[in-house]
Order: C-alpha cells, then structure tokens, then sequence
C-alpha cells in the first residue's frame, strides 16, 4: 500500500537543522550505518548532496528522480526514509492540500560522539550489532585523552601584555555561537579576547560616580568589559571614565556598548582637539610593505613604496596644498577605515585614485562605494590596490544617452593618470576618448616626478 503514501509525481525539497559539517560524514559512517544499514546511509548522504545543491540553487526534484537516482522503486525509498526517521536523522512534512502532494525532508545532524556512547538505547544497539571488540575500538577512536591540569600553572600571555592599544574597530569581541555542536567529543567556545586581572580599577571609578545617576544595575558584566577595553584603547584614567560613564547615563537613562562608546568618541574628540585620529596617522603595516627594506627601481615601484610610507592625513594634507584638510574629509576617512577594515596604505591608493579623478572632491557615496568594493575584494597591500585602481581607470567611461542624468548620483569622473601607470592597456574607445584618458592618467601620475625632482 506504499501508493498511497508515495507516488512518482510527488515532489520534494531538502532542508536541514543547524550545520552539517565534514566531520558528521565519518560519525554517519562509523556509528549510525551500522544500526540503520548502507541503503538508509546511502539516501541520507543522496539528500544531503541534494540540500548542499539546493542552496546554491534552489529547486524541488521529483520522486520519480530520486528513485532513478537511487535505482529503487518507491517502497524501497519509502522504508528508507523510514529507517532515518526512526532514528533521528531526518524528518518528514508534508504541504497541505497540495496537488501533486509535496513533502520537505529535514535532515537532522547525527548525535555527537559523546552524547551517542552516553545515549542509552543507540549506543547499546551498536555494542550488540559490532561486539565487544569493535565497539571498544570505536570508542577509543571517537574519545580524546584530556590532560589533567591540576597539576600544571597556568602561564598563558594576556592580550595585553602582547598588544598595544587598538583601536575600536579592531576590539570587537567574538559573538557566542549558536551552530549546532558537531566537533569531537566536547567543545569549548571561544570568549574572545582575554586581559590580564587588574586592568582596570572599577573601584576608582565607583568613588567618582554618583549612585544617583549610574545604579550598580546598570554595571552590567557587559558594560563592565566594554568600559575595561574602551579604557585600554583609549588610556582613560578610572576617574575620567566615572565622568563619561555618568553622561552617557544622564543623556540616555542607560548604560549600553554603543552608547559607551559613542561618548568615548564625543570625549576624546574634545580632549584632544586639534589633533588627528590615530587611525589616519598609521601607516601600511609592515608585514605588507614590499618596499620596507626592498629599494624601488620603476615610477610604479616609487609611487608604491611612497603610498606604504604617508598616511591617510598626508594623502588628505597633501591635497589641501599643505593646509589643513577639513573635519569632514577627517571623520568620513575614519569611519570608512574603520567599517571597511581598510589598511592605510590600501586608503591611500584610493583618496589619491578618488581626488584626481573627481577634481579634487571626495564625494561621500564614491568614496564608499570604491572602499566597499576594494574590501569584498580583499585588498591588503598598496600594489593590489594600486592594480585595482588601473584596471578602473582602462576602462571605457558609460556611453551618453538623451536620459537625464541622476543628481543624486556622483559627478562622471575626469580620470587622470597617476606616474606609476606606465604603460596603460588601450581599451576599446574613441580617439576623443583616448586622448583624453590619456591626459588624466599623465596628470594623476605627474605629481610624483615633481617629488622626485
């Protein structure tokens, strides 16, 4: 009577609980084919290629497909399915009033070595199916021999005896975890940055603050860690941190990771005024210069080892004639360094690539939509982004049509040349075009012969 419950014409989708990782392919193997034999294996692993596909490319398949496939007949299937339903792996639902009838097979991750040895039913089936002798092997396999570390002191390094003060952007802690626990037998999750104990002095800090304003409530473990690291970034004494702490309270009748640190922000920008962010004082990291000890033969190669060596406020110096560059262009570059994970070398490229090419303007939208992109791209070092910034400029600027063009979008860019870009590939253009691409390469790349000379 299997007809009733299955037919060719049925169609099916593959969904799965949680993640299915690498290793649930040898505890399948090892421990659940055994108890539910090679067919039933067989079809979880058909329909686990089957929701990988899917992901990429979502669709629904027929039985009739899945018989050939499999080479059964529909009972076949049927008691398969069956066998992994029984078992936990896997479970079926079907879509009301459909016509043909349409089922979702939701594939469940095995047990985990340690919860399937403890389990009381599956690891008894298993002993009994392989015997003693195997089982124990299995067994030892799967377990990991823990070193008792009583007897050890524990001498690990903190973050901060080994780091310096970073900056915001560059402290974000790891999120728990909520993947479904598929490693080897007990997994601990990673709490993020460690720091050595005391850091800070909450207590200091408590004398200065009134009870009136910050409750001991709000002093949460999370707001605690975030005032503890937000101090060591920024080197805010115990006493100063009591006074930010309680405007954040009196602006905001809470105390939250954010808001802590948006009045950071607000206090250093006023302490120190005048001065320049750290971040766009850095420069290139020194692991990614190519010219740190290398000296540069070709205009390409000097204009490298020059966007390693300035910082972003030179670059932004640099265009303003030597004056001051303006608050605006100062935030803006800081906040996309720091959303985009730029390194200064890599934003040095682009404000020169940006402010020669859109006469001397950096247009918010345009400076974000190159930083996005460079960072999809994953570009670290100066030469990647120099490559980068080429490729743009040899490209045919859009053809012009009768439509109007859309104000809120950036200004078509005038490209100019940098020095570096030698020889620029002809690409398919206009003579008008050409020549005056041309031009705009030679002025971009001018500036640094002036240097030179």
């Amino acid at each position: 009577m299997h007809w009733k419950e299955l037919l060719p014409v049925d169609t099916l989708q593959v969904e799965a609980v949680g993640l299915l990782h690498e290793y649930d392919r040898k505890i399948l193997t090892l421990l659940y084919q055994p108890l539910i034999g090679a067919e039933a294996y067989s079809l979880y692993m058909t329909l686990w290629s089957t929701y990988e596909h899917q992901v990429s490319s979502p669709s629904t398949m027929t039985h009739h497909s899945l018989k050939v496939m499999m080479r059964w007949d529909l009972k076949k299937v049927l008691e398969e399915r069956r066998k992994l339903e029984g078992i936990g792996l896997m479970k079926t639902y079907l879509k009301k009033d459909d016509d043909p009838r349409h089922f979702a097979y939701e594939l469940n991750p095995p047990l985990t070595p340690e919860r399937f040895f403890n389990d009381g039913v599956l690891n008894i089936y298993l002993y009994n199916r392989l015997g003693k002798n195997r089982y124990n092997e299995l067994k030892k396999h799967f377990s990991h021999q823990h070193i008792d570390l009583d007897a050890y002191t524990d001498v690990t390094a903190s973050f901060n005896e080994v780091f310096d003060s970073l900056h915001p952007s560059e402290m974000v802690l790891a999120e728990e975890s909520e993947e479904t626990d598929v490693a080897v037998v007990g997994r601990t999750d990673n709490k993020g940055l460690v720091f050595s104990s005391p850091q800070f002095d909450f207590e200091v800090m408590k004398q200065h603050i009134s009870d009136m304003i910050v409750s001991n409530q709000m002093l949460t473990k999370s707001v605690k860690q975030t005032i503890e690291r937000l101090a060591f970034v920024y080197k805010i004494e115990p006493y100063e941190m009591a006074r930010i702490v309680e405007q954040a309270a009196i602006h905001h009748d809470q105390l939250t990771e954010d808001l802590l640190r948006k009045e950071v922000s607000s206090w250093f920008a006023l302490e120190n005024k005048g001065k320049v962010p750290a971040l766009q004082m850095r420069k290139q990291p020194t692991e990614l210069q190519e010219f740190h000890k290398k000296e540069p033969s070709t205009s390409e190669e000097k204009a490298a080892q020059r966007y390693e060596q300035m910082t972003p406020y030179d670059i932004l110096q640099r265009a303003a004639a030597g004056g001051k560059p303006s608050q605006a262009d100062m935030r803006m570059v800081e906040r996309i360094m720091d959303e985009q994970n730029l390194n200064p070398g890599v934003m040095n490229v682009l404000l020169d690539f940006i402010l020669e090419t859109q006469d001397k303007k950096l247009s918010k939208n345009y400076v974000e939509k190159f930083a996005s992109h460079w960072a999809r791209a994953n570009v670290k070092t100066v030469r990647e982004a120099m490559n980068l910034a080429i490729k743009e400029l040899e490209q045919p600027s859009p053809k012009k049509t009768g439509k109007q063009p859309n104000r809120n979008r950036p200004s078509t860019r005038t490209d100019k040349v940098p020095e570096w870009i030698s020889n620029p590939k002809e690409p398919e253009m206009d003579e008008g075009e050409r020549e005056e691409k041309q031009k705009q390469l030679q002025k971009f790349l001018s500036k640094y012969k002036k240097d030179k000379d």
